[in-house]
């Protein structure tokens, strides 16, 4: 215990309360809380005593996370292992004073770099246009005067002021309260406002139950209080949160680890080709140093360099594209991920929903008639007899507005009540002109103790009290029922009560509405006796209408789609049955109180597994489940807004944040921000994902299978002692041009049709599969057969001159590598009509490469660089002719011998 002596006495200021009021504020009375903190209800804190207490607990803020600089991005592009490889290689290469090979291959990385540098500073530029940070003010008692402060100097033993509208800024300890109701969705995932009063409560209540206390970060959606500060800054629910959120540690992305891998392998490949190469050359009787400039341009040709740069510009296309459909995307590997996401946790709220309440059934006398929806029954519902006195409650007994002309998007007031008025427009009720016909004379407004709303209105030469509630509230209060027009005694109330109870297992909010007629304006605080029960509404907030579909897309690509939320099991249990999350009526659930610390027992692990519901779970629970998952080696996809997601949403393999109702932690803490909410996005996000990591894997196998067939040529002409069929620079100019632009151009691909329609890689799966290798292989040992027949025919029938079989090796192996770009297309598809052959890009790509080619042939100091001599006719016949040759050895062994995929 720390004391803390100030004043002119002996003022003890006890930190005490930091380990013991924090922890069990909700738990005292309010009255003890007051005195364990030494406040005034009446006076506030001095500011004698204010001053202390800042510089105890300092400011209420919480501390907000460094934005990286723009050299800690620019660094960050250089985390590719590939990129070592080529600044390396490029190192040699000065070393041994090959300053174009050098040159050349830095500007491979400085492109790369640049690439990647502008497209994530775009991203952190668009996440700061999405941010909105205003400072938010606080009305507090100081000194016996109400005064308005910055939320930032508040310290626990504040009197704080709330009213509707208000931005809870400090968590507090509620003193008194008038129709006291906050909206805690942020904080605690709970949809609906919670009622407040100030009982205390037991010691084992959650955070989202502690009904006696408001939370910073939350607002207040109806009435007022009043609140003694118990919290500041991070020793709030939220700065908690916050502290959470940072502890979380994300895994290195799946498409990093691949490509870290791939790397490892291309290294030794490398080591131990170019040492091979250049011993058989020696042997040979090579001069030495021309060998090692050859083993230096090998060991450059295998090693893709252009793949940092086509799989950094695939992404970033990918990017811009993610952009154009609403989703803001802040890391390149973010947008291939989404590719591999194996399950998506979900919010509900403004998710799968609307977010808006509505009128789903309405029960009056024997019929309970669905209002909402296309199944509606509304003209059904007109035929009731008390059909009539349903509508005046509805509309009158109601504080709420919709704005002119019925345009409900930015009505203001209880979501609840703008439902009902909602539903009346709906049902082609006038509601202003029902308020005019019965003006209001008297209000007992919503109060938790007695858990219903009274208005008493005018009506002719008659009054009537117009009542509504909690169904168990407004029955006890009744003494009949309006049945078939008439009011015949409540002889079963307890049927109501079950009928209630069965919507309200059905996911729906129920209120019960009553009316009585009386002689008089009744008291202010005078709570109505002796009503007549009309009937009862269910409110439920509904599916988004695109949101079935998305579902539905998402199973047919194998990805689980599971909701967790902070609500009721039944509500979320309802909402999951219809927007199709399971099928038929098997909807597993579990609730967060049912996931422990620690390791769990196999049967929970399983139905954990199994379960596509997961309700009433607070940030601890989502940050477990999402380390569960991750443990089973999937990758995981986590959507959220609140506050209350943050950790989730950083832990997750990919968190995505809603942009619209998204708290700034929620944006700071994903990988991906929805700028319209909408869950489609997230499934056009996971195709553009599947379609950019098939787009890099073919890329890949291209590069790997033009780049192993150099030195495969190379090393077959070494080992039989033909004449050497590249020079370095020529390989450099292969690598750099007829790699670079047709690998470029398979990155732009739109992809093939069905990609929706597979299930997800698995993580573990590697960048370049078994089969592929076998396919790279394959491609390269055609190209090779193509060539070295190109330089044996040089060779034994053309005169044999060097420089000739030289150029047409060189010129051989251009084409085929150009051409080579027809060999990736699966045998599933078209040889003409294929991802490739409708690809622009790919065409635009050939004519360029053909185009540099003969430009470097016509301009005289490249064609000296590059050692090109002038070629026989019938020299170009044989380029050509072989050059063709690898694809049609390719194409009988894919699709007639199908031994290739």
């Amino acid at each position: 215990m720390r004391l803390s002596i100030g004043g002119g006495g002996e003022q003890l200021f006890i930190i005490f309360w930091v380990m013991e009021i924090q922890r069990e504020y909700f738990v005292r009375s309010a009255e003890e809380v007051l005195q364990a903190l030494k406040t005034d209800v009446s006076q506030g804190l001095s500011a004698d005593e204010v001053r202390r207490r800042q510089e105890q607990y300092g400011k209420n803020t919480l501390e907000e996370k460094k934005k990286a600089s723009v050299w800690r991005m620019l660094a960050s592009q250089f985390a590719n292992p590939i990129v070592w490889i080529l600044i390396a290689a490029a190192a040699i290469a000065f070393a041994f004073a090959h300053l174009l090979e050098g040159i050349a291959v830095m500007i491979v990385v400085l492109i790369n770099t640049l690439i990647g540098f502008f497209m994530e500073r775009q991203a952190v530029r668009s996440m700061e246009k999405l941010s909105s940070m205003a400072r938010t003010k606080a009305q507090v008692l100081r000194q016996g005067k109400k005064t308005e402060i910055d939320s930032s100097e508040l310290v626990p033993g504040d009197i704080l002021f709330v009213e509707a509208g208000d931005v809870v800024t400090a968590d507090a300890r509620i003193i008194s309260e008038h129709s006291l109701a906050v909206k805690e969705a942020a904080l605690t995932g709970e949809s609906l406002d919670v009622e407040k009063n100030t009982e205390p409560l037991g010691a084992d209540t959650r955070t989202a139950d502690r009904v006696n206390s408001i939370f910073k970060g939350t607002v207040v959606g109806r009435g007022n209080g009043q609140a003694v500060v118990v919290a500041t800054g991070g020793t709030t629910e939220l700065g908690k949160i916050a502290r959470m959120t940072e502890e979380a540690d994300k895994d290195a992305t799946p498409l990093n680890k691949k490509l870290h891998a791939l790397s490892q392998r291309l290294i030794w490949l490398t080591l131990i080709l170019s040492v091979l190469i250049f011993g058989a050359g020696v042997l040979r009787g090579e001069d030495w140093l021309f060998m090692i400039e050859t083993a230096i341009a090998l060991a450059i040709a295998s090693i893709p360099e252009g793949l940092p740069v086509i799989s950094t510009m695939a992404l970033a296309r990918g990017m811009l594209r993610l952009a154009d459909k609403q989703v803001v995307v802040k890391t390149l590997e973010a947008v291939q991920t989404l590719g591999e996401t194996e399950v998506i946790f979900t919010d509900k709220t403004g998710t799968l929903t609307e977010n808006e309440m509505h009128v789903q059934v309405v029960a009056l006398g024997d019929r309970i008639e669905t209002v909402t929806g296309e199944q509606h029954n509304r003209d059904g519902l007109k035929e009731e007899s008390a059909y009539k006195m349903f509508l005046y409650v509805a509309v009158l007994c109601n504080n709420s507005a919709l704005p002119e002309g019925g345009k409900d998007e930015k009505a203001v007031g209880d979501p609840v009540e703008v439902a009902l008025l909602r539903m009346a427009s709906e049902l082609g009720e006038d509601v202003d002109k029902l308020r005019q016909e019965q003006p209001r004379l008297a209000e007992l407004p919503f109060d938790a103790d007695i858990k219903m709303m009274a208005s008493t209105h005018k009506q002719g030469n008659e009054h009537y009290i117009y009542v509504k509630g909690a169904p168990e509230a407004v029955l006890e209060k009744c003494q009949a029922v309006l049945r078939d027009g008439n009011e015949t005694p409540l002889n079963d109330p307890d049927g109501w009560k079950r009928k209630a109870d069965d919507l309200a297992g059905q996911g729906l909010r129920m209120l019960g509405f009553a009316y009585r007629r009386t002689d008089r304006v009744p008291a202010d605080d005078e709570v109505p006796e002796g009503l007549v029960f009309l009937g009862l509404a269910g409110f439920i907030d509904p599916p988004r209408a695109d949101v079935k579909d998305a579902l539905a897309a998402c199973h047919a690509a194998g990805i689980k789609v599971a909701m967790v939320t902070g609500d009721h099991p039944g509500t979320a249990h309802a909402i999951a049955l219809q927007v199709g999350l399971a099928e038929g009526e098997n909807v597993v659930t579990v609730e967060g109180k049912d996931i422990p610390e620690g390791d769990l027992p196999a049967d929970l692990q399983q139905k954990i597994a199994d379960a596509v519901v997961f309700s009433r779970v607070d940030p601890a629970q989502k940050l477990r489940l999402v380390s569960l998952y991750q443990d089973r080696q999937m990758v995981v996809g986590m959507t959220g807004d609140g506050v209350n997601d943050a950790p989730a949403l950083k832990k997750a393999d990919i968190g995505i944040a809603m942009g619209i109702r998204g708290t700034e932690a929620a944006k700071e803490a994903a990988d991906l921000i929805l700028r319209d909410d909408a869950f489609p996005s997230i499934v056009t996000a996971v195709q553009y994902g599947r379609v950019i990591f098939e787009n890099i894997r073919t890329f890949i196998i291209y590069l790997l299978s033009c780049n192993m067939s150099e030195i495969m040529i190379v090393a077959i002409a070494s080992f039989a002692n033909l004449p050497l069929p590249l020079q370095p620079l020529q390989i450099l100019f292969l690598n750099m041009i007829t790699d670079v632009f047709p690998a470029l151009a398979i990155g732009m691909s739109e992809g093939e049709e069905g990609v929706m329609k597979r299930k997800p890689r698995k993580s573990s799966d590697p960048l370049v599969s078994k089969s592929n290798w076998v396919s790279v292989v394959t491609y390269a040992l055609s190209l090779t057969t193509g060539v070295i027949g190109a330089e044996l025919y040089a060779v034994f029938y053309m005169g044999g001159e060097e420089g000739v079989v030289n150029n047409i090796t060189f010129y051989t192996l251009i084409l085929a590598q150009l051409w080579n770009v027809f060999n990736m297309p699966t045998r599933e598809v078209s040889f003409f009509q294929n991802p490739v052959t409708r690809n622009r890009y790919v065409w635009y790509a050939l004519v360029f490469c053909i185009a540099v080619t003969v430009v470097t042939y016509l301009v005289p100091p490249l064609r000296s660089v590059l050692g090109l001599v002038s070629i026989h006719p019938q020299g170009l016949i044989v380029v050509v002719v072989a050059s063709i040759v690898p694809v049609m050895i390719v194409q009988v062994l894919k699709r007639v011998l199908k031994v290739v995929e």
